[in-house]
């Protein structure tokens, strides 16, 4: 099976409009042989989400603080009674000794999420009634009839593991028999092209605003901005994002140059890591203070090789948790310690296996981190990749 943080990471640098199209609608973006260009890769990459992505969740009722600070209380409970989801992009839950301005501040951005949700329900691109897919869909396909209707097909994923590889080459090639039928419907040929005209605005994306916030049209964008500013919040706008040559492509930046720019950006012009990473898969950031490191801590820069990803949540931007989030398929079994910098940081970790998470709740902004190593690491090995950032430069 693919990693499934992984390939999420990975898909945050693919193009917006695409990701977007493929997440939110999770293969709905399905024309007929005159989009079989579109339809062939919105599909992979929707069928990749699902297959990644598939939904678990697990009782709320975990005794250890630890993992409740990352674990989504509402993610949709569907097969998997000791997963979840855990969100790198917003706090989910804040212990009982946290400061209240800090809980209150998170509470803020909760409730205005919460209402543009609510807004954009009612008011944003409505696709036609029916497309709204069954309860346990995983994706769908359609298929155009000799009369100009179309017949729309649910699918669900087995209960069995499925293997990612052939399972795209199947729908690729049009053979879902790896998949469970749940519905099947006719619409007409009005309903197909309005689910493909909005299926290519929310590919084009709205320039100008981060394509979780689902931003389309400039109403849709003057709503958002006022919600946030009725609550003191911002938002996140256009993306800059660096990736380090590794291959001799010229446009693309040397390590020096995305360090150089990291403390400028998220240090304030001092030193963000106290030992500097040996690369970089990327770095990015918004306007507002969001921002993101994925680094290397080995010579290595494969999938063997030992890598981190960062990313600073600002306590005072409008998020969902929903930016950056993967499954855990046993959130039981991750132990909980607490690892203090040389700064005098104090990171909650959490492990379960090779699989690492840790975070922190600053004074302006909650900062998580996740390490991969298929070889697994020791604690010592994992306290020094955390000692490798200065937490107290954050901006």
């Amino acid at each position: 099976m693919l990693n499934s943080e992984k390939a999420l990471f990975a898909m945050n640098d693919m193009d917006d409009g695409h990701l977007e199209s493929a997440r939110l609608r999770l293969g709905y973006h399905t024309g007929g042989s005159t989009k079989h260009v579109v339809k062939k890769r919105i599909i992979t990459f929707a069928l990749a989400a699902a297959l990644i992505l598939g939904l678990g969740a697990v009782a709320y009722a975990i005794d250890l603080f630890g993992i409740r600070a990352l674990f989504m209380k509402n993610s949709t409970p569907v097969g998997n009674s000791n997963g979840g989801y855990v969100s790198f992009t917003q706090p989910q839950d804040v212990p009982e000794e946290m400061d209240e301005s800090i809980r209150a501040k998170i509470d803020n951005s909760t409730k205005a999420w919460a209402e543009w949700d609510e807004w954009k329900d009612k008011n944003g691109l409505s696709f036609p009634e029916v497309y709204a897919p069954p309860e346990g869909v995983s994706f769908f396909n359609e298929e155009e009839n000799p009369d100009g209707t179309y017949t729309v097909r649910f699918y669900a994923y087995p209960e069995f593991p499925v293997d990612a590889t052939t399972s795209l080459e199947h729908i690729q090639q049009g053979d879902y028999s790896d998949f469970i039928l749940l519905d099947e419907r006719i619409a007409t040929k009005e309903e197909h092209e309005r689910n493909m005209e909005i299926g290519e605005i929310i590919a084009r994306g709205f320039h100008g605003y981060d394509y979780p916030y689902h931003v389309y049209t400039q109403e849709m964008a003057d709503k958002l901005e006022s919600i946030a500013a009725s609550h003191g919040l911002k938002v996140r706008h256009q993306r800059t994002t660096m990736f380090q040559n590794h291959d001799d492509q010229t446009e693309f930046s040397t390590r020096e140059d995305i360090t150089a720019k990291i403390n400028e950006i998220c240090a304030g012009g001092k030193s963000f890591f106290r030992a500097e990473p040996t690369g970089y898969d990327k770095f990015y950031y918004f306007d507002e203070g969001t921002f993101a490191v994925s680094f290397y801590t080995t010579d290595n820069l494969t999938n063997t090789g030992t890598s981190c990803y960062l990313y600073n949540s600002p306590y005072g931007t409008l998020s969902s948790g929903y930016e950056i989030f993967t499954e855990i398929e046993d959130i039981s079994a991750f132990t909980v310690r607490n690892h203090t910098t040389p700064d005098g940081t104090s990171l909650t970790v959490l492990q379960s296996g090779t699989e690492v998470y840790a975070y922190v709740y600053l004074e302006k902004s909650f900062v998580t981190l996740h390490i991969t190593q298929l070889n697994g690491l020791s604690d010592t090995e994992i306290d020094a990749i955390l000692d490798m950032v200065n937490y107290g430069t954050i901006q």
